[in-house]
Parts: C-alpha cells; structure tokens; sequence
C-alpha cells in the first residue's frame, strides 16, 4: 500500500462520511451474536458494536489499517469507552473474497461501504451469505448506482477517475443486485441520499437489512 492509501485516505473517508455517521452507529449497535464486519478498514465501526454481539470479527487486506483498528480499540478499552470486552474483538487481514471461516458460523455480517470498493463483489456476497448461519443477518449501508437519469450517466463517465482517487471506490456498482443474486432475501431496504447538495455524485446508499434463507 502507499503513504497515501496508508496515511491519508482513512482520515479524509472519515471526513467525508461524517454526514452518515448515526446511520453506522444505529447499524452496528444492531448487530447481534457472531459477527463478521468485512473491509473494516480503520475501524471506524468497532466502537459501536453493543453488548448483543458475543464476538466480534473483522476482517480487512490492508494490515496498516488493522493494525490502527487495533490502536484504535486499545486507546478506547483504556478509557472504558467499549460496549463489550477488548478479548471479543478479533481483527484479522484477509480478503471478503476468500473468508477463512467455516460455513453457517455467524449469526450477523456488516457490509459497511465496502462493496463499492472490494474487487470481485459478488465473490464477497456468496462467501458472506456462505458463512452466515441460516436465518442470519447481513446488515448492510453502502455506496450504490443512482437509480436512473442524468445523475446515473455522470457517475458511469467519473468513476474511471475517480476510482483510482478513492483508493478502488466505484460509483456505479449495483450492490442491490450482487446482494439479491448471492441469494440473499431484502427484510429491509432504503436507497437515500447523504450529502445530496455537496457531492452529488457521490451521494446514492442503499441501507437495510437481507437474510439467509
């Protein structure tokens, strides 16, 4: 990885995802059991997850980043700012691609705008929906395809440049549909906008909740 997808991106996606902050908080705080967060990235999640979860396992590539996940939850643990224990926490590197757990061996999965950004996303959704217990839960907010117009066109025409800015965002992934096709069921589903007059372009999420039959 680079200085800049090391040292730079991670604060300035935190900024920019202040707008949607309570949006994580009421998804992570929902989850409950075992979990998997996939691409967990800095960890921006990790402070959010209440007593409902019994474990709590992420999974990202980037070893820089998991390992400020890791600082992350030491300095919050040391000021008792943790809704669960620090041992509950199990943080890895590893691919969404390729997830070494075993099949049906958690209860929820958070998909938390990661799937606009992982390479193969409909290998991540099969191997999600393939770890996942029956009736299990991913809980998901992220980063989707404008529905329709205008504002759908520009997204096909910037995402070759903005991806490479964004450390492999996409603009125009259909993540509804790599959910649907991996055979997960909708439960809930919200398609909104954040930040709709500053960045436009950058604004469409979808948020809800699909299950494992």
């Amino acid at each position: 990885m680079s200085f800049y997808e090391d040292k730079i991106f991670p604060y300035a996606l935190d900024i920019a995802l202040a707008g949607i902050q309570q949006a994580r908080v009421d998804l992570v705080s929902s989850a409950k059991g075992r979990v998997l967060e996939i691409g967990m990235g800095n960890g921006a999640n990790l402070p959010h997850y209440s007593a409902e979860a019994d474990e709590v396992v992420g999974i990202e590539p980037c070893s820089a980043m998991v390992g400020m996940a890791e600082n992350k939850l030491d300095k919050l643990d040391k000021k008792s700012k943790l809704n669960i224990k620090r041992e509950q926490y199990n943080l890895q590197v590893g691919s969404g691609e390729d997830l070494p757990y075993e099949d049906n061996s958690f209860d929820s999965a958070i998909a938390c705008l990661v799937f606009c950004t992982i390479p193969n996303a409909e290998k991540a959704a099969a191997e999600m929906y393939r770890v996942l217990k029956p009736g299990g839960s991913v809980l998901f907010l992220e980063h989707v395809h404008a529905k329709s117009g205008v504002k759908r066109r520009m997204q096909n025409w910037i995402n070759p440049i903005w991806k490479p800015l964004a450390c492999g965002c996409n603009l125009n992934r259909d993540t509804k549909a790599v959910f649907s096709n991996a055979g997960f069921d909708y439960e809930t589903i919200e398609e909104i906008n954040h930040h709709p007059r500053m960045l436009p372009l950058f604004s469409s999420v979808m948020r809800g909740v699909a299950k494992k039959a």
